[in-house]
């Protein structure tokens, strides 16, 4: 990235540039913190599990199934990015728990984000569908650290996440 010295919006001193950036599904959530998210349960249960998982889903009309696996998947669409979210949490409710830790934090994570996803893809927001916004960040704030002692992620010092916290506000 090359730096912007002079940006347009220098000679516009009532513009604050950083309220015209808005929420972002496509970019921050699925093709953002969904493939973290999947990354880290990869790294954490290893792709051979998660993959034999994903490959004895039985047929069922109502979701896809990628009998090729998720975790080889080079170029995935927001789409599948979908497609995956409604079936990773049942990849996982069943592995062994990783290197012997409790996983229910990982589960607890995994769920806060996955509803975050989905009540942020609401067509229409009220003050409570907000709250639970907020209430489903927080809970994944809460269980994050499970990422970091369990050795998967170093740090969460990561723009798409930091910009789910601007969420609610933008809505």
């Amino acid at each position: 990235m090359k730096p912007i010295e002079h940006p347009f919006w220098e000679r516009l001193p009532l513009t604050n540039i950083f309220l015209s950036i808005t929420p972002d599904i496509l970019h921050q959530m699925l093709q953002g913190m969904v493939k973290h998210l999947i990354k880290w349960l990869t790294e954490l249960f290893g792709s051979a599990e998660i993959d034999a998982w994903c490959c004895s889903i039985p047929p069922n009309h109502n979701i896809t199934l990628f009998t090729n696996s998720i975790s080889n998947l080079s170029w995935v669409s927001g789409h599948e990015h979908k497609k995956i979210c409604s079936i990773l949490l049942m990849l996982v409710i069943n592995l062994p728990d990783p290197g012997g830790h409790n996983s229910s934090c990982v589960i607890k994570a995994m769920h806060s984000l996955l509803d975050f996803l989905y009540i942020a893809q609401y067509q229409c927001h009220t003050s409570d569908t907000l709250d639970q916004l907020q209430t489903c960040l927080a809970a994944f704030h809460e269980h994050k650290m499970v990422f970091l002692d369990l050795g998967v992620h170093e740090n969460f010092n990561l723009p798409k996440l930091h910009s789910l916290s601007h969420y609610v506000s933008s809505i």
